[in-house]
């Protein structure tokens, strides 16, 4: 049976609780922006209507969010922190004389009824709605990327066949095994192989080498809409470049969808400028601000794709020595266009040594090469350097989610825990935004100075050097 959550009383003692607390306190701000009445509904069918009631889960969906604002990464000390902290009772709505739960309480309600019914998708997406109302989101720029988290996992302890055949396995090895089994076929890019390491503690994490030791881990992949830096949507994702550019397609497609967010641009790195991404954002109506990702000049040596002349009309490359290099096949899952001289030609061509090592020389060209020539045309304008610029905010939120919030490893395993500690960090985020003080004072600067003061600066560093010099040869 489901609890209620307490109202904190009527007596002395709860009065002047709330009276300790300062009227601009982050936590005071914060708990007139939240609303957990749909977070109950949703979790009403997971609660029988009989028996003893439970721990309310609005404490504990309170707690929670306390212990992503501060950084508490351990849930025994979040419950010593709000057993002493009255800034904490308050906002739990706990009573100076009321217990505080049990931190295995978190376990419990997180692997069962809280992950069923997805409460923390709910809260984070309440939290854009109400950016949505403040008129935070503006609709017109919008910037995507990804930082590595490691994960709860050492890097010595990697998966063996005998592994997975053990009688007894652990929680998170059996939801990868499941998801192993229940993926959907690859729709986009080459087909990409078996990992070659797997982690025996959180086998849905992977190994990166971007730290550096090499360690497990996941991506953290936001869409943010800039300049106000709020976090539109967040997906979790294996610390994969192929992985976080599905986690980028599914984050701008789900956007759309629940809040109707489709951006005039979207910005990112190079990571994210395949050409089947660009074309997946043209589709959608908006400008790809991304740099083209160019392979055509790998070639070792040998003459780049740019040396061919290709001809629209005919379909068709002309070569450096005025061969023909007509369409040959394709491979539609890839996205290629395969273009390839005779082998006769390339026999008795006197360019052959700086062409190609094979018998014959081939181009491959991209499906979707006029989107690609379309986004080479953006990057030359002053408003995708815009874009790369207001890029950089996400920076910050990345920043903030790992030097504030403790994000730096994560504390549950999974890629389901992995989501559920990164939706609640981007909840967090944007309810900071929102608690911000209407009114700011106004940032005084200071006035240039003077040019004598200038001119006595000058000296006093003229000096400094003289000194500094004579002493090194003397």
């Amino acid at each position: 049976m489901m609890g209620e959550q307490q109202r904190g009383g009527k007596g002395a003692s709860w009065r002047a609780l709330g009276a300790m607390i300062p009227a601009d306190h982050i936590l005071r701000r914060i708990d007139g922006l939240i609303d957990l009445g749909e977070l109950r509904d949703a979790l009403a069918p997971h609660y029988s209507r009989r028996g003893r009631p439970s721990i309310a889960p609005e404490l504990l969906v309170r707690m929670a969010l306390i212990a992503r604002l501060y950084g508490i990464t351990s849930e025994r000390r979040l419950c010593e922190e709000v057993r002493f902290n009255l800034a904490y009772r308050w906002f739990c709505r706990l009573p100076p004389d009321a217990r505080v739960p049990h931190h295995s309480t978190f376990s419990k309600n997180r692997h069962g009824r809280f992950r069923d019914a997805g409460i923390f998708r709910i809260l984070f997406e309440q939290t854009v709605r109400r950016c949505a109302d403040a008129r935070l989101i503006a609709h017109k720029d919008a910037a995507i990327d990804a930082s590595f988290v490691a994960a709860d996992a050492s890097w010595q302890r990697k998966m063996r066949d005998a592994d997975i055949a053990a009688p007894r396995l652990p929680r998170p090895v059996c939801e990868w095994l499941a998801d192993q089994a229940n993926a959907p076929p690859q729709e986009h890019g080459v087909p990409r192989g078996k990992p070659a390491e797997v982690s025996r503690t959180d086998p849905a994490s992977a190994w990166s080498a971007r730290t550096a030791r090499g360690r497990f881990g996941y991506a953290l992949n936001i869409l943010i809409d800039t300049p106000g830096g709020v976090t539109i949507d967040v997906e979790a994702s294996p610390a994969r470049f192929a992985a976080e550019v599905d986690a980028g397609r599914t984050m701008l497609a789900r956007a759309d969808d629940r809040f109707g967010y489709r951006p005039k641009r979207v910005a990112a790195d190079t990571a994210y400028g395949s050409a089947a991404f660009l074309a997946f954002v043209t589709d959608r109506g908006t400008i790809p601000h991304i740099p083209v990702l160019e392979r055509s000049e790998q070639t070792k040596g040998k003459f780049p794709r740019e040396a061919f002349r290709y001809e629209r009309e005919q379909d068709r490359y002309v070569c450096p020595a005025g061969k023909i290099l007509p369409f040959r096949g394709a491979d539609r899952r890839a996205g290629f266009l395969r273009y390839s001289a005779s082998p006769s030609d390339c026999r008795a061509c006197h360019l052959k040594r700086k062409c190609t090592a094979g018998s014959n020389r081939s181009v491959t060209h991209s499906e979707h090469e006029d989107v690609r020539e379309l986004v080479r045309g953006e990057m030359q304008t002053p408003l995708f350097k815009r874009s790369m610029r207001l890029r950089r905010g996400v920076e910050r939120v990345f920043a903030d989610a790992k030097g504030k919030r403790g994000l730096t490893r994560l504390h549950l395993r999974g890629l389901r825990g992995a989501e559920e500690e990164f939706l609640l960090g981007a909840a967090i985020a944007n309810l900071v935004l929102l608690a911000r003080p209407a009114a700011r004072p106004a940032r005084t600067r200071r006035p240039p100075p003077v040019p004598e003061r200038i001119d006595h600066m000058a000296r006093i560093s003229r000096g400094r050097f003289e000194q500094s010099y004579y002493a090194t040869i003397f």
